[in-house]
């Protein structure tokens, strides 16, 4: 059998968010819109902080199940920017597992334009929520 590839862990994010925003039941689902407000990042090749300009468009299907779809940035200390884009369901024991894409034109982050990156998104106290990514 081949080698199954390993995960490398990125970074923690405490990301803040603000009041959720209801659209009601559509033709996707009931939609709703969260938020990112702010918060912080912090891994072994990357930490800074989380712009506030971003949400999460997510939708719960007619299964019941949450779907996010957000779009953010983070702002790393080093002063690149980094777009994420985030998706994934909701377990049946509450955490989310993501599928996250970055882009960014910084030289010290490009090799995030390439790689395949996973998250688990737990709730967090109140206004925010932790990702672990690898």
């Amino acid at each position: 059998a081949p080698n199954a590839p390993r995960l490398t862990y990125l970074y923690t994010a405490n990301v803040t968010l603000g009041p959720t925003i209801q659209y009601g039941d559509g033709p996707k689902g009931n939609r709703v819109a969260i938020p990112i407000i702010g918060g912080t990042f912090d891994g072994p090749k990357m930490k800074g902080t989380i712009i506030n300009l971003g949400a999460d468009w997510g939708v719960t299907d007619n299964f019941g199940v949450f779907n996010p779809d957000t779009r953010y940035g983070f702002k790393t200390d080093d002063g690149a920017n980094i777009y994420l884009q985030t998706s994934g369901p909701q377990k049946q024991d509450g955490l989310l597992h993501l599928r996250l894409l970055f882009e960014t034109g910084n030289a010290n982050y490009t090799w995030l334009n390439e790689i395949v990156a996973v998250g688990v998104l737990k709730g967090g106290a109140g206004s925010y929520v932790v990702i672990d990514a690898w």
